[in-house]
């Protein structure tokens, strides 16, 4: 799966000589679009960390509906990692999603839930198989406009060879570009988060995502969220990203899933 030299082109021919390529994956969710640029690049690996029932399984859903309209003809990929797939609430949010879009024959005919292709994995060697075995097999016969992973973290957690940890996160995601540069699909994964405390006060305590920097090298854009106590409103902020300047937005979770939040 080597690169083939293409040739230099200029800056202006990029996004129009390789427009798969650099496509841009919309979340469906204007306040996610407006903090990345437009969504999820088709090339290395997008995270979303936060809190627990900070909305990640949800935004991801989301994604899932979103790229099949904005992809014609394709699929998602869902890996799980820590809990059954939530087909309930995916349908519900298929639901909300198509009265949206009420006179878009393509979108009200489209069987979303049809289109995205779940597996369930719960350790580090069945989720090296899905992604060095099964899921290149299918991207020959498929076209998959995003792969996600919820949560990247649940199969590492038990490892404690931080070590053979590290060479399995450089393994997983060199795998995971060899297959971008050939099939032109985006990478989601979702992260937990851990607190930090300061041990020089004992007292600076800070949320951080999880699997360390050892991980932490490999992303190409991170999104942290987090929650605002007794109130539905949610927040998102843009940690590190290539072409991303630091921005902060807020977003709700309804029953058509997360949406921009209201004006206070």
């Amino acid at each position: 799966m080597e690169s083939l030299f293409e040739g230099f082109c200029t800056g202006g021919e990029i996004l129009t000589k390789h427009a798969d390529r650099w496509r841009k994956i919309s979340f469906g969710v204007p306040v996610f679009d407006r903090l990345t640029g437009g969504g999820i690049s088709c090339r290395g690996i997008f995270e979303l960390a936060g809190d627990p029932g900070s909305g990640k399984t949800q935004i991801a859903l989301k994604l899932a509906l979103t790229a099949q309209s904005k992809v014609p003809d394709s699929s998602v990929v869902y890996i799980c990692t820590e809990h059954m797939f939530p087909s309930s609430r995916l349908l519900q949010m298929e639901a909300e999603y198509k009265r949206q879009y009420p006179h878009d024959d393509a979108v009200q005919a489209h069987n979303f839930a049809d289109h995205i292709l779940v597996e369930h994995v719960r350790c580090v060697p069945t989720l090296i198989a899905c992604l060095f075995d099964r899921l290149p097999k299918l991207l020959e016969k498929t076209k998959i406009s995003v792969l996600i992973i919820d949560s990247i973290t649940s199969p590492f957690v038990e490892e404690q060879n931080y070590l053979l940890r590290a060479e399995t996160f450089r393994s997983i995601v060199n795998r995971l570009q060899h297959l971008q540069e050939h099939h032109n699909f985006a990478t989601f994964v979702t992260n937990q988060v851990r607190a930090v405390i300061d041990s020089a006060t004992l007292d600076d305590q800070r949320i951080v995502p999880a699997l360390g920097l050892a991980w932490s090298t490999l992303v190409h854009t991170r999104l942290q969220l987090f929650r605002k106590m007794n109130s539905n409103e949610r927040g998102c902020c843009v940690v590190f990203g290539p072409s991303l300047p630091p921005k902060l937005g807020y977003y709700q979770i309804n029953e058509s899933g997360p949406v921009d939040a209201l004006p206070s």
